[in-house]
């Protein structure tokens, strides 16, 4: 994935900060009327600015054995006019690098849309809509399983690609996500195509089990008492299951391929990786846009 440079970028900078730059918000969301609160939005998207992180290796919501990851880098790329990424600075990669290696590999994040309707003869999203009608007919009851393939064959659904590494901080969500609303509002003004009726996404979600001591009443009463907790990777994820009109959750412990989509104990909790996918309005957008700024700028 070497030539996003041809996409705005949030950098890095060599002060050790991540900004979100260039990230200006449209004065219409979705039809609605310009409003003092999007002005609002505005100014405070386009000031954000994020504390230094420290990078891992984290994998996209579907393996490769799944995907073809390079075809969606390419066509990711071939849509130059949508999306943004999250890099380090040409500057700070010069400084700290070693060699001559493309420095524009130094990529901590996407934000994009693909559509599932008019590329569906790309390989790549014909395996991806095989994978989603799959776990959906195997995770969901008939019902949801029949609404959700007449959504994909029916009306025009996009798939929101929005994955940054996991200890990128969550601030940073609120200027990608308007950004990639503004670059959708401005796009389907020209093309018909990028006029969405739904954006389905693929959020990677963790369920923690652990136990809890309970004091002995009995002899025969269970001194252990399991815990569960779910949650999302990224916190914006929360705010879109809010306003989505069906979701399903399936685990990806017998296909991940790496150590951090598996389960694992920490302090005798143990830490299971699934995929939640939803399907969201895009009538909804305007609200969620406005949670998300609310709840994840500070």
């Amino acid at each position: 994935m070497a030539s996003y440079e041809k996409k705005r970028h949030v950098e890095a900078s060599d002060e050790s900060t991540l900004q979100a730059q260039d990230q200006v918000v449209h004065n219409d969301l979705e039809g609605e009327e310009s409003s003092e609160d999007d002005s609002d939005l505005e100014e405070e998207a386009m000031d954000t600015e994020i504390n230094e992180v420290h990078m891992s290796a984290e994998s996209w919501p579907f393996s490769k054995k799944q995907c073809s990851l390079g075809g969606i880098a390419d066509l990711l790329l071939s849509q130059n006019q949508i999306g943004c990424v999250v890099k380090q600075s040409e500057a700070q990669l010069a400084e700290e690098s070693d060699s001559d290696d493309d420095m524009d590999d130094h990529v901590y994040g996407v934000t994009s849309v693909i559509s599932l309707a008019d590329k569906e003869d790309i390989p790549c999203i014909a395996q991806i809509r095989d994978l989603l009608i799959t776990k959906c007919k195997e995770c969901a009851d008939s019902s949801c399983h029949a609404e959700f393939q007449r959504l994909l064959d029916k009306t025009r659904v996009g798939l929101l690609i929005s994955e940054r590494f996991l200890n990128i901080p969550p601030q940073l969500a609120p200027p990608l996500h308007l950004s990639l609303h503004k670059d959708l509002t401005r796009a389907k003004s020209k093309d018909e195509k990028w006029n969405f009726e739904y954006l389905v996404l693929m959020c990677k979600c963790y369920e923690t089990m652990g136990q809890a001591k309970k004091k002995k009443k009995k002899k025969d009463s269970k001194l252990d008492q399991e815990i569960k907790s779910f949650f999302f990777a990224n916190a914006e994820d929360e705010i879109f299951q809010k306003e989505s009109i069906l979701s399903f959750k399936y685990s990806i412990l017998e296909e991940t391929d790496t150590a951090i989509g598996g389960s694992w104990g920490v302090d005798e909790t143990q830490l299971k990786t699934y995929r939640t996918v939803m399907v969201v309005p895009m009538l909804k957008m305007a609200d969620i846009l406005r949670d998300i700024q609310n709840n994840l700028s500070s």
